[in-house]
Formats: structure tokens, C-alpha cells, sequence
């Protein structure tokens, strides 16, 4: 693997120093942007800041749904915001929330197609996943089983694999006619499509 030159190093190195670090308002767990889910009082109550851009001070909640869950009836979010707030009801919370990762995933999907990152369609997958093999694979809700089946036996090890939307849907993100399959190859953005996954799971199951 090529170094980065000295000088290069000192400059990344300084920059995670000044990255901030945010502690979960229910066990206290540090984080750095993005790891912990942001929470702002807005006009309306609480907002999640899901990309972590709106003004205001914010309370920063793990994505476990324990950690959710106490911050969400422990009266924590009051003394986190410094002022009295009413937190919002666990279903409307988890309904937007899920909403803001779905979002995020479509988006990062999007990015990844229009850089040339995506294979689509089973032949091209399974091409391009035997070729790397540290990519991530996203299969359609609906995709017929025989065909989920052929993928599961050809896939290579290594890939990470998560179900997502129908074949309209998954195709609509892309630009594209419905798709039952898709590879994003290994990449920065692969590696944040896997992250957002992974979080979809541990919230949501799937």
C-alpha cells in the first residue's frame, strides 16, 4: 500500500484530532460526526438531524434502540438541550428516522451510479463480486427465489449483502428499469452504503 508523504500525514492526522467527539445522552458512549444520531429542538419539537447541517444545539443519542429508547422517556433530551422539551412518541420518532436512513441510503446509492461504482442486473454482479469480492450487494424485497438462490450459491465470500426495496423501487433510485440485483464496487462510498445498512438493521431488522 503507497504512503501518504509526510506532510500529508501530519495534515490527516490534525484532522482527526479536530474532528469533535459527541457522547450519547443515554450511556454516555463517544462518537465522532456521523456515529451518534443528532437531535435539535426545532419550532415544531424535535427534529432528527439526521446529516447533522441544521443550527441550534443538539443531543446525540447511540443507534442502539436501547440507548433510543431511554433518551426518549428519561427526561435526558431536556437536560441535553438545556431546556425543557417534550420528547417525541416512539413510533412517530422511529417512523422518521426510518425515513432519514432510507433517504440516505437512496442518496448514496444515487452517488455511487453516477460514479461508476454500480454493476447491475444478475450476470454483471456476479461478475464484478467473483472479481473483488469486498463490495457490497443489494437485492430487491421481490426478487424471485430461484434467482435469490443462484446468488447465494455464486456469491463471493466477502460481500456484504443486504435486502432493500422492490425492483421498481431499487431501479428508480439508479435511473434505471426495475433491477433485482445490484454491486456497488469496493470503494469510500461502498463503505458508507454498508454503514448505513448496518444501521438499518440493528433499527429496523431486514
Amino acid at each position: 500500500m503507497k504512503r501518504l508523504p509526510p506532510r500529508n500525514r501530519r495534515k490527516l492526522k490534525r484532522n482527526r484530532e479536530k474532528m469533535p467527539e459527541r457522547s450519547c445522552i443515554a450511556c454516555r458512549k463517544k462518537g465522532e460526526k456521523g456515529e451518534l444520531i443528532k437531535l435539535i429542538n426545532g419550532p415544531d419539537g424535535i427534529v432528527i438531524d439526521y446529516l447533522e447541517k441544521l443550527p441550534g444545539r443538539g443531543a446525540y443519542v447511540c443507534d442502539e434502540p436501547a440507548c433510543i429508547d431511554k433518551a426518549l422517556g428519561s427526561g435526558q433530551l431536556s437536560k441535553a438541550l438545556r431546556e425543557k422539551v417534550e420528547a417525541p412518541g416512539w413510533e412517530a420518532f422511529h417512523a422518521e428516522l426510518r425515513g432519514k436512513v432510507e433517504r440516505k441510503i437512496n442518496a448514496l446509492l444515487g452517488m455511487a451510479r453516477k460514479a461508476g461504482l454500480v454493476a447491475a442486473g444478475f450476470d454483471a454482479v456476479v461478475i464484478e463480486s467473483r472479481k473483488e469480492g469486498s463490495g457490497v450487494m443489494v437485492v430487491a424485497t421481490d426478487l424471485a427465489g430461484n434467482t435469490e438462490d443462484k446468488l447465494k450459491i455464486t456469491e463471493a465470500a466477502g460481500v456484504a449483502r443486504f435486502g432493500f426495496s422492490t425492483k421498481d423501487e431499487l431501479g428508480f433510485i439508479l435511473g434505471l428499469r426495475p433491477v433485482g440485483v445490484i454491486y456497488i464496487r469496493k470503494s469510500t462510498l461502498a463503505d458508507s452504503i454498508k454503514k448505513e445498512f448496518l444501521r438499518f438493521q440493528k433499527l429496523f431488522g431486514g
